[in-house]
């Protein structure tokens, strides 16, 4: 199923999710976005005009997506959590038809992650441990640092043996949770002795650096949100805050192209330099909550995603426009026929299919339905047979589980190797 992106307002805040990471490949065109709160990996293959849903591997576990990065078009990797107290990094190497899990359980979660080319990666978490790669994630190395509290949130890789990271602890409004740290020897010790540690309410949630002397750090003080821009030019001996804008909050992350760069934060906050973090302008978007990521591609091609917000721009932030979840009105190919009576409904509806190719003959069908975040809710295992016009399945509106789902738009999807189609249904309150 794929879902197209419009500029529209979700209709219901029932409906919101977490979008708490976006990466977008040099090409421009693919990319994936995750959610902190739900199992949803999204993916485009043409700038995020339309998305697809992508399955994570089956866990018995809860799980949580936090960031995603990727080099290519075919090679990604997540970072977040598969229970309540294990960290996980899930890999593609097929643009995300396939995700393996390739480490789990070396922090209660993961934050964030990067890699500097197909071999060297870092991802940090909480409880000041980092897990570092030099094979693209084969093997991953648990390396814990002297700071054992920090909620570790950025990565910024400078070369394979220059690293920095940062920290900070959202919402715990206690003092000291802000850190920065640095590695010369290619992330096997970190520098605690000579990194930063805040002693006051500000905590630090992305950093970057352009050379091995120069870098940024963002976040924000959890006292009255106001935001930070610091500024190293001496490899990080002293920090030095930048002025910003007004009507600027509370930072979450920050991405450059170059010297121009771009940051996040609350309140839809998004900044804007081209001078490499010296100065800052606001640019002017469509949301109103937290924004938790932002990355671009090149000097005008960008995703930014946050609390039911996902935006894009293609030049370069002067324009950046609100995408949403609404079905595909693509039509399905003709040997392929999907409807359901009645719809809306609110007890049962009958879903009725066809499927029929050159030989009349299909493998391994699935029927599925999405929540509108694009949750899968409901999966209906159809045998491998010659199916004939007027099969049926029946769906009360329940989940896998058995539990009842809320009222709201759903969207069945039928799925085959040679084919998918996709419909929208309307769940009302039971009567």
């Amino acid at each position: 199923m794929k879902f197209v992106i419009l500029l529209l307002a979700f209709a219901s805040a029932s409906l919101a999710i977490n979008y708490h990471g976006c990466t977008l490949a040099p090409d421009n065109l693919h990319g994936w976005v995750v959610a902190i709160d739900t199992v949803l990996i999204l993916y485009t293959t043409d700038g995020g005009l339309t998305w697809i849903p992508q399955d994570a591997p089956p866990d018995p576990y809860s799980r949580r997506l936090f960031d995603v990065t990727c080099l290519d078009s075919m090679n990604a990797w997540t970072t977040g959590k598969h229970n309540l107290h294990a960290a996980e990094i899930l890999h593609t190497s097929d643009g995300g038809n396939y995700w393996e899990r390739q480490i789990a359980g070396f922090s209660k979660y993961g934050t964030r992650i990067e890699f500097l080319d197909h071999n060297y990666g870092i991802s940090v978490g909480g409880d000041g441990t980092i897990t570092r790669t030099t094979n693209g994630g084969v093997v991953w190395e648990q390396v814990f640092t002297e700071w054992y509290q920090a909620e570790y949130y950025g990565v910024s890789i400078i070369n394979q043996w220059d690293s920095w990271i940062c920290a900070g602890w959202p919402d715990s409004v206690v003092t000291g949770q802000g850190y920065i740290l640095t590695s010369n020897d290619g992330g096997i010790i970190w520098d605690t002795l000579s990194g930063y540690h805040t002693a006051g309410y500000e905590d630090f949630f992305d950093i970057h650096f352009f050379n091995i002397f120069d870098g940024i750090v963002v976040g924000g003080d959890e006292i009255d949100y106001s935001p930070l821009v610091w500024k190293t030019t001496n490899s990080g001996s002293t920090w030095s805050p930048v002025s910003l804008p007004s009507n600027t909050y509370y930072l979450r992350a920050v991405d450059f192209v170059d010297q121009e760069g771009w940051a996040v934060g609350k309140s839809g906050t998004i900044i804007h330099t081209t001078d490499g973090g010296n100065t800052w302008a606001v640019q002017s978007n469509p949301a109103d909550s937290t924004l938790f990521d932002v990355d671009f591609s090149d000097h005008e091609h960008g995703l930014v995603c946050g609390y039911n917000y996902i935006l894009r721009t293609t030049n370069g932030g002067q324009n950046w426009q609100r995408v949403g979840i609404q079905e595909n009105t693509t039509a399905a190919p003709a040997t392929v026929t999907l409807n359901a009576q009645p719809n809306p409904f609110s007890n049962i509806t009958q879903i009725r299919y066809s499927i029929l190719n050159s030989r009349y003959l299909i493998q391994e069908p699935a029927l599925r339905i999405y929540d509108a975040g694009g949750r899968l809710v409901r999966s209906f295992h159809l045998i491998s047979s010659i199916q004939n016009p007027g099969s049926v399945v029946q769906w009360d509106g329940t989940d896998d589980s058995g539990k009842q789902l809320p009222p709201g738009i759903y969207f069945v999807e039928l799925r085959t190797p040679q084919s998918v189609s996709s419909m929208k249904l309307v769940l009302t309150e039971k009567k």
